[in-house]
């Protein structure tokens, strides 16, 4: 059955689509802060939600923020003192992911990473990709997500610590995925269901397939989750390839590193 949560507006309601795209981003919102707190909660060391942040004390996993904004500019500057006490609990390199673009990080010694476009697409606008020589494959022990993990982090330093842990495999709402090419694999991408809208992450394509990954990658979702809107965040040629895709820009979003964690992130 069709989730009518995020169901497109006739056009010509302006007022009404403006609403059920700021209704999509804080979804998409709160899906990546649920998810960040997943794959935390797996390595045994959850973090902690408050009305305006999520929150991680000890430190994420290379590649994840320590802290995500859940509301926008009306709570900026109450983010920025919380963020101004908490990276003073403790040495070490912080990550903050600015959920809408709305805080002034600088004076506290942040500098922008990156900027990003949140993005997302209703279940009806999926369509089914016009290529179908992939193969799919639900990750499902801890041997594959180890290979998984380490064909997406190619061309990065290895961990010491895998960023993925098996507990990740064992939730329903959770699904990695990987796509074969002749036996070969190509690609992949995690689909997380929080939220009430699916969340897909970490997307990554070998031998410039990028484009059919994702297309394959988002009708999964849309197999192994019917009817459920789909969101997440790209920038550069992986935004210009959803937007081709049919996903819709949400909203703008910036991810802000001090200096010891510019090159974790």
């Amino acid at each position: 059955m069709t989730n009518r949560r995020y169901a497109r507006i006739l056009p010509g309601s302006s007022k009404a689509e403006a609403k059920m795209t700021s209704e999509m981003l804080r979804a998409a919102v709160r899906n990546n802060a649920l998810w960040c707190n997943s794959v935390c909660q797996a390595q045994g060391v959850p973090g902690e939600f408050s009305a305006t942040l999520w929150l991680h004390r000890q430190g994420t996993p290379p590649f994840y923020p320590d802290v995500i904004t859940l509301t926008g500019a009306g709570s900026a500057r109450e983010q920025e003192e919380a963020i101004a006490v908490l990276i003073r609990s403790r040495k070490g390199g912080w990550g903050v992911k600015d959920s809408y673009a709305a805080l002034t990080l600088t004076p506290l010694g942040f500098e922008i990473l990156f900027e990003a476009e949140w993005i997302g697409i209703e279940a009806v606008e999926i369509h089914a990709p016009k290529e179908q020589s992939l193969t799919w494959k639900r990750i499902t022990t801890a041997v594959e997500l180890e290979l998984w993990e380490r064909a997406w982090g190619a061309g990065e330093p290895p961990q010491t610590t895998p960023i993925f842990a098996e507990p990740l495999l064992r939730n329903a709402d959770i699904a990695f995925l990987a796509a074969f090419e002749s036996e070969a694999l190509c690609g992949g991408g995690i689909l997380n269901r929080q939220s009430h809208v699916v969340g897909h992450s970490n997307v990554f394509a070998i031998k410039k397939r990028d484009r059919a990954i994702r297309a394959g990658l988002v009708q999964k979702a849309a197999e192994i989750f019917p009817g459920m809107p789909i969101v997440g965040y790209e920038h550069g040629d992986d935004l210009s390839d959803a937007l081709e895709l049919g996903f819709t820009s949400l909203g703008p979003l910036r991810v802000w590193g001090s200096p010891e964690r510019l090159t974790e992130m």
